[in-house]
Parts: C-alpha cells; sequence; structure tokens
C-alpha cells in the first residue's frame, strides 16, 4: 500500500471513531437457519413504508423492543455532538430501527480494528445480519478495498440497510482514488430519503461549503441513487 493510502486510510480510521461522525447487508431472501446476533435475537426486519411522508403514522403498531436494547445505541460518556451522531438513539424504539437498519453502535465502531476483516466476513455469512455487514464494508475500506466496500454497501441499501448509504458517502469523501464531493453529499441525502431523518442534520454540518447548484445537482443525483440502491423504499426513523 502506498504511503498517500496508508494516510488516506489512517484518516479514515481517525473519523470513525470520532464524536463528528465520519462513518466510513443480508438478501431480499433470508436463510431460514441464520443465527440472529445478541442484539437482533428477538427482533424481525421492519416493513417497507412509502417515500412520503417520513414520520410514521399515527395510529401504526409497534412490536414489542427489548428494554436492554437502549443502553447499547445511547450516547457514550464524555462524548459530544451526539444529536448528529447516526449510530445513538434517545428511545428503545429508535435503537430497534438502528439495529434493523445497520447501524453499529459507537463502541463496535470504536472496537472496529480489535477484530480482522475475516473475522467480520465470518459474522456477516453466517448471521445474515445487516449491522455485522456494515462492519464488513467498514473493515474492508481500512484494509484499502474500498471498491469492494462498495459494491457490499450497493447491495445492503437494497435491503434495507440504511446506514450503508452513510458508508458510501463517506467513502466518496474520504478516499482519494473516488473522492467526489456531490456524489458523497448525494449519498447522504439518500440516507434521509430512506428515513433517516438524523441524515439531514448530518448534510448541513458537512457539506455546508457547496454552493446552491451544488445543492441542486446532489438533490438529482440524491434521487437517482435513492431509486437504483434503494428501490425507492422508505423505513422513517422513530
Amino acid at each position: 500500500m502506498s504511503a498517500n493510502m496508508k494516510i488516506a486510510m489512517s484518516a479514515i480510521a481517525a473519523l470513525l471513531i470520532g464524536a463528528s461522525c465520519w462513518f466510513l447487508v443480508h438478501g431480499e431472501n433470508e436463510k431460514t437457519d441464520m443465527v440472529a446476533s445478541p442484539l437482533e435475537r428477538e427482533l424481525a426486519p421492519e416493513a417497507a413504508m412509502p417515500l412520503e411522508p417520513l414520520p410514521l403514522p399515527v395510529n401504526a403498531t409497534r412490536p414489542a423492543v427489548p428494554s436492554n436494547l437502549l443502553q447499547h445505541y445511547q450516547c457514550p460518556p464524555g462524548a459530544e455532538d451526539c444529536e448528529r451522531n447516526p449510530n445513538v438513539a434517545s428511545t428503545p424504539e429508535e435503537a430497534k430501527w438502528l439495529l434493523t437498519h445497520g447501524y453499529p453502535t459507537t463502541k463496535q465502531i470504536q472496537d472496529l480494528r480489535t477484530r480482522s476483516t475475516a473475522d467480520y466476513r465470518e459474522e456477516y455469512e453466517r448471521t445474515g445480519s445487516k449491522v455485522a455487514q456494515s462492519l464488513y464494508a467498514m473493515s474492508l475500506a481500512l484494509d484499502g478495498e474500498a471498491r469492494t466496500a462498495i459494491d457490499l454497501l450497493s447491495t445492503g441499501a437494497g435491503q434495507g440497510n440504511i446506514y450503508a448509504f452513510h458508508l458510501l458517502s463517506d467513502l466518496y469523501r474520504r478516499t482519494e482514488e473516488l473522492a467526489n464531493l456531490i456524489t458523497s453529499a448525494a449519498y447522504l441525502r439518500a440516507a434521509y430519503l430512506a428515513g433517516d431523518s438524523r441524515a439531514a442534520d448530518r448534510y448541513a454540518y458537512q457539506f455546508e461549503i457547496l454552493t446552491p447548484p451544488e445543492n441542486l445537482l446532489a438533490d438529482k443525483e440524491a434521487f437517482r441513487l435513492f431509486k437504483i440502491f434503494g428501490h425507492g423504499r422508505n423505513y422513517p426513523r422513530p
């Protein structure tokens, strides 16, 4: 790996675990013998929701949420900027949504380099977990396998892994060979279209340097990416 690539990968690693959320998925037909991760054992995938409106219907019924799930997605002590951190939940329902749609916990991201990419691949292949898929893609990216990670995340985005859009945005922003600010912005906008309302706050902070014409281009590209990779499906964040 070249010196420039090592520097780029180090920058990605630092941003992954930073409080400002620079964070760098299981098929349509799930295997009946997949082994769920401890957090997912009692949870079933949410049904796809229409693109508009973003909020859940008032009369929507919610499945039971394990009482201890929220603690895994709470803001870590001493961390800053948790309101914009897409991996932090404020209610058990929101924590379930994060788990269902591929969002690792802050602890899992901080511990990313304590395991090998092969370990993450094995866990993803064994469980089919969207969170395991996200971690596997992040580990690939840190290994310099950005294009392989993009292929994995593009598939995941079509299977309900909304965090995949966040990761794709980071890859197109932080990987030297792929750097494209408009594409990066478009993927983050696609995360919003897919139902992650918190992506709008992150977009406003991260892409405030874009001009009005550039924002317009990013919006148009976001709709295209959302339809192609997300299949136009919307899963509103509680």
